[in-house]
């Protein structure tokens, strides 16, 4: 995996925010970010993950979520999951097994229902 100063600062922000995110969501930038870390991709889609990254992880927004409440939650959830869709191809069982490791020390374990 490719560790830099970049991705530490990335996935520290994650860590801060992903009680507040929520674990769903926290899911959804986790696969960006182990896809980003470890993916094999162009340019071009990278950028697109950065982007959707730093719109979620930075303070400032198109829609406040302090001011528009859940309406400034619904541009990052779009956001994000319009690049996850672009880059699904990317997304392996060995990232999403990751991603469930992840959640599971941030949240505690999730008992699977089935």
């Amino acid at each position: 995996m490719i560790m830099n100063d970049k991705f530490t600062a990335l996935f520290s922000r994650m860590a801060v925010l992903a009680k507040r995110l929520g674990r769903v969501t926290t899911r959804q930038l986790l696969i960006l970010y182990f896809v980003l870390t470890e993916g094999d991709m162009s340019s071009a889609q990278k950028a697109w993950i950065y982007a959707a990254l730093l719109y979620v992880l930075v303070p400032g927004d198109l829609l406040p979520r302090r001011v528009f409440g859940l309406l400034g939650i619904t541009d990052d959830v779009a956001a994000v999951a319009y690049v996850v869709k672009r880059i699904k191809d990317h997304i392996t069982p060995q990232i999403l097994q990751k991603v469930e490791m992840q959640l599971d020390r941030w949240f505690g374990y999730e008992i699977q229902h089935g």
